[in-house]
This record gives C-alpha cells, structure tokens and sequence, in this order.
C-alpha cells in the first residue's frame, strides 16, 4: 500500500491540533502553580503567565445559567498558615482588550494522574441537573458563588475485564472572594450578587485576601459581559498573575519598633 507522505502529515497535525484544544478544555494547572506560601512569616512574590480564552468568560459565570469554565484560566496555590495574600492579574500583548476578573476558590480540581476535569463530563452535567433542574447551561463554572466540576472514568490499568480504577468523580469550590477591572459599564449588573469592580477599566486588577491555611484556586477571565455573545470564538488573551506575601508586624516588633522612636526622639530633644 502507498501512502501519501503530505496527506499524512497533515492528519497528523490535524489531530495534534485537536489533542491540544481538548486538553486545554479541560481544568489544569500545567505551568500555573504557584507553591506553597506561608503569609505570617515569610515575604514572597511569584508571577506566572498564562492565556485566557475570551474577554466574556467571567462575567457570564455570575449570572443564573453559570458559565463555560473553558473560558477562564485556572491558577492554584497553598497557604500553610493565615495571612494576607495580594494577587494581580495585568493583561499583557499588543492589541489586548482583556479586562481581567478573578475569584478565589477554596479547593483544587482533579490532578494528574486523574483525569481532568470539565463542563461536558456525565456526571457533570448530572449533578447539574439534579442541583437546578433541567436548563440550557452555558457550564459549570460560578464565578461568584460554591460551584462543582467532575472528570470521566479512567481505568488505570487498561482493561476493561478488571472495571474501572478510577471512577469519575466531583470536585467541589467553596466561594471567597473576587475583584474584577472595571465598573457595571462592562461587567453588568447579570450577576447572583454585586460585583467588587474597582472603577478603571485598564486590564490590571488587584487584591489582597485574607485566607485561612489550605488550598486554593484562582479563577482568571474576562470581565466584559457586553462584547460578544457566549458562543463567539475563542481567542488568546495573554496576562500575567502575581501572587505576593508580606508578613504583618508581629506585637512583639510594633512594641520595640515603638520604643526605639521614643528613644530617638528623646535623643533629639536632649
């Protein structure tokens, strides 16, 4: 048999173009981990990059038929102990119009070697329907409220007579907080409560949480309800995320810090 070296070469590119945007619909963290940090005793700050898919995907997550988690960007980290975590989002690129929102999820996705999780999953869309009802859902993802997420079966072991290894299964994100750039003149008022904007639509956008000690996920998107309807195309949007730590003055240090001005001034009066 003959084969077409051209032809073949270009099903074979076919296909990995379609590998690659299955799995990038899928929740990740691939690149986009930040650590472990501990905000009471140490200073820290990480940038990572990533690319989200729409200028819309956030704001249409807070509204009643919840939202396309492909459309966002998912970013992870850990605190070991209470405090203060600041994290920025700047859009970066010529030409980018992205208005950058994120939410802060206590909570991680599904984590290789599990399969990853997504919006069309069965038993996804069956937890959708028993939590709602029946409903035309753009997806799974709130960016403002608990949501959900499942993976698929996998069978580890790659035979079907031993049954599923690894059955699919839900994980679930518990609300924080979030900021979005911007004001209701792009993020709209479609939302399932008010939206924290912080008034200049620039494609920066920042916050500092106060977290308790666990895992966490933070959801990156588009803030800009008005620009195309949900079914546009999917297009890159570069940004970069920082993620920083600054320790609070323990008592200890404000008392002494206290006393060496009072000595100081004293030593400027005599």
């Amino acid at each position: 048999m003959k084969y077409n070296t051209r032809t073949m070469t270009r099903n074979l590119a076919m296909m990995s173009l379609i590998l690659a945007t299955q799995a990038n619909g899928h929740i990740s963290y691939t690149g986009r981990d930040f650590g472990t940090f501990s905000p009471d005793d140490e200073t820290k700050s990480s940038t990572l990059s990533g690319n989200v898919s729409s200028l819309f995907g956030w704001a249409y997550s807070g509204d009643a038929d919840l939202g396309d988690s492909h459309r966002s960007r998912a970013f992870r980290f850990t605190v070991l102990t209470p405090g203060d975590v600041t994290v920025t989002v700047q859009r970066t690129g010529t030409g980018n119009l992205l208005l950058p929102a994120l939410s802060i999820f206590s909570g991680l996705a599904h984590l290789p070697p599990e399969k990853l999780a997504h919006d069309g999953s069965a038993i996804t869309e069956f937890e959708l329907t028993t939590q709602y009802g029946a409903g035309n859902f753009q997806g799974a993802y709130r960016s403002l409220e608990n949501w959900f997420i499942g993976n698929d079966d996998f069978d580890a072991d790659a035979d079907a007579g031993n049954g599923i290894s690894n059955p699919a299964s839900l994980r679930y994100f518990t609300y924080v907080d979030h900021v979005a750039d911007g004001t209701v003149a792009n993020y709209g008022t479609s939302t399932t409560r008010p939206v924290d904007g912080d008034g200049t639509a620039d494609g920066f956008v920042t916050k500092t949480f106060n977290l308790a000690a666990g895992d966490y996920t933070i959801m990156v998107g588009g803030a800009d309800y008005l620009t195309v309807p949900p079914g546009g195309t999917y297009t890159s949007y570069p940004v970069d995320v920082t993620l920083s730590v600054i320790p609070e003055p323990s008592s200890t240090a404000l008392v002494l810090c206290a006393a060496l001005g009072l000595a100081w001034r004293r030593k400027r009066s005599v």
